[in-house]
């Protein structure tokens, strides 16, 4: 693509149909506007999944049901939010599942996760992903993998005998504490620890010195600058 000058209206155009291309001299395509509202769709519906839950999790909790219209709304809309983030999730899948297969350049991100997060090292081999973004990918699709299994145990507990609606209910919440700790770790990833990142999934755009540091392999293809 030409290096020519845009004005913000056209690079939020530019970033809606397309990804992996330089758009101007400091900034780079890195997600279109179908990955990102995929993207928000999971958050959004996690987010409504998750409040919920918290009622049925705990009575120190209950109060939050007022925001869904009482206690017998909550337990009713749970298992649809909770069908709404399966989905998205599902349509994430299809957007990346190519892009998170492990390759020879997460080696060299994992063997150097502290002095990368210290912003001590530079990395050479890093793709459009790195190993923490893609183990956590295919964390979140086990998740909801798990959740959803354990939740039709749940939702039709008398189709099922004793001893699975236990192991059900085990399952669906250990798996449940575990994606509010990773959801938690996810936003500080994404915000303070990265600055920069959240903007991928906002604008679609990311700097050529971000690309350049969190993912130069990439940086390369779409750039061609060998440097």
């Amino acid at each position: 693509m030409s290096q020519q000058a845009f004005n913000q209206s056209e690079i939020a155009a530019l970033a809606r149909e397309k990804e992996d291309v330089v758009i101007n001299q400091t900034l780079i395509a890195r997600h279109k506007a179908s990955v990102r509202l995929t993207h928000w769709l999971v958050a959004i519906f996690f987010f409504l999944a998750t409040l919920t839950g918290f009622v049925l999790f705990t009575p120190f909790l209950f109060g939050l049901s007022g925001v869904f219209g009482g206690g017998a709304m909550t337990r009713f809309l749970h298992p649809w939010f909770s069908l709404g983030f399966v989905t998205a999730v599902l349509f994430l899948i299809r957007a990346w599942r190519g892009r998170m297969k492990m390759d020879a350049g997460d080696e060299e991100w994992r063997n150097n996760f502290g002095a990368y997060m210290r912003y001590e090292k530079e990395l050479e081999q890093v793709g459009k992903y790195n190993a923490g973004q893609k183990m956590f990918f295919w964390a979140v699709t086990l998740g909801a993998l798990s959740l959803l299994l354990s939740g039709i145990v749940m939702w039709f507990p008398t189709a099922f005998p004793y001893f699975m609606r236990a192991i059900a209910y085990w399952l669906h919440e250990i798996t449940f504490i575990a994606f509010v700790v990773g959801i938690i770790y996810h936003i500080y990833m994404s915000t303070t620890a990265m600055p920069g990142t959240l903007r991928a999934m906002t604008r679609g755009t990311v700097t050529k010195d971000w690309a350049k540091w969190h993912h130069p392999r990439w940086y390369r293809e779409i750039t061609g600058d060998k440097k």
